[in-house]
């Protein structure tokens, strides 16, 4: 871990990531960025904030396809739920976890005890709001009988054709704003939950400065001493055809890139890849 996170370093509000769907590959920016996490919680994590994020995309959305698929994504989101019981309280005591870090860093030279204090009292607000929500997340739907009976066709090829479920197919003619409002009843008992969830990946992500390197012919490896990174983020220029794949322990990072052939398969590739690399154990 640095000496002086690069999150604390000044007063400037912390930079929402330009991210559509899953966080493996995001553009940030004029760069992409590739994300892998190292190990099961923040893999967990990652996965939640995955949902979270196109649910509140498609649920902000007017057209009846994007509302089906804001509810698509929410029961994928209560299937990890469901299947993970214990993702409240892993995430309550990563927010433990990141507090505790935090506050070795009060008054210290080169850290902005503004910033500090701000990045702490929102630690403090998710991790209240999330305590007082139910124990089990997710499973507060089952009692909306009208998602029980969709969740359980959606599974099905094509099995939600509004002569499958003709309850459905009003409820999509509604006006607008009223299935806004529906969507909004059953997402928002999970806001608490996918607020804490971002806010602790963004303050993992900002607590470590990137390196520049090179990979020739697409390879590169990096000994790092030891360190166990949670994330690592690969960053490049936005190639559309260049796919980054990462290994990690506490001995090797290795980082691979290839490029996709006409039939989208990945290829070796020749010359020089110049990356930016974040280990990232905040």
């Amino acid at each position: 871990m640095s000496d002086s996170p690069g999150l604390l370093t000044d007063t400037r509000p912390l930079p929402a990531e330009d991210t559509l769907g899953c966080l493996e590959d995001t553009v940030n920016g004029n760069r992409r960025v590739f994300e892998f996490p190292c190990n099961e919680r923040i893999r967990i994590l990652m996965r939640v904030d995955c949902m979270a994020r196109r649910i509140r995309y498609f649920s902000e959305k007017s057209s009846q396809f994007e509302h089906e698929a804001c509810l698509h994504a929410l029961f994928e989101l209560y299937e990890l739920l469901s299947s993970r019981g214990d993702i409240k309280n892993e995430l309550l005591q990563e927010l433990d976890r990141q507090r505790a870090q935090l506050n070795r860093f009060v008054d210290q030279p080169g850290v902005s005890n503004d910033r500090l204090h701000e990045v702490l009292g929102e630690i403090g607000s998710s991790h209240t709001s999330l305590a007082e929500v139910p124990v089990r997340l997710g499973p507060h739907l089952a009692e909306f009988e009208f998602l029980q009976g969709l969740k359980g066709r959606v599974g099905i090829p094509a099995g939600s054709c509004p002569f499958d479920l003709p309850s459905y197919f009003v409820w999509l003619h509604r006006p607008v704003q009223v299935r806004k409002a529906s969507l909004d009843a059953w997402v928002s008992p999970l806001a608490p939950l996918m607020d804490a969830t971002a806010l602790c990946l963004r303050i993992l992500r900002d607590g470590a400065e990137p390196a520049s390197y090179q990979a020739n012919q697409g390879v590169f490896e990096l000994n790092p001493e030891g360190r166990l990174a949670r994330l690592i983020r690969v960053r490049i220029p936005p190639d559309p055809e260049l796919v980054c794949e990462v290994s990690a322990n506490k001995y090797v990072v290795a980082v691979r890139f290839r490029a996709l052939d006409e039939q989208l398969r990945p290829k070796p590739i020749e010359g020089r890849v110049d990356f930016d690399l974040t280990l990232c154990d905040f």
